[in-house]
């Protein structure tokens, strides 16, 4: 039984629209859920220097919760 998927797929031509990949990274985000709850982000990392100087002082860009994908 075959059902349709939420996520969109990537075309054979090799690019989607950013509307269907926030699609899909929040369906990503909902099943990731299901496996392990909460926000799952490294404390440490061996690229810590390098990513803090480019996020000003940040290890990343902030957390954008599911709701608002």
């Amino acid at each position: 039984m075959n059902l349709p998927s939420k996520v969109p797929t990537i075309p054979i031509e090799g690019c989607i629209s950013y509307e269907d990949w926030l699609k899909g990274r929040r369906f990503r985000r909902e099943v990731s859920q299901l496996v392990s709850p909460g926000i799952i982000r490294r404390e440490s990392s061996s690229k810590d220097r390098r990513l803090k100087a480019l996020y000003n002082g940040e290890r990343g860009l902030p957390f954008t919760p599911t709701e608002k994908l």
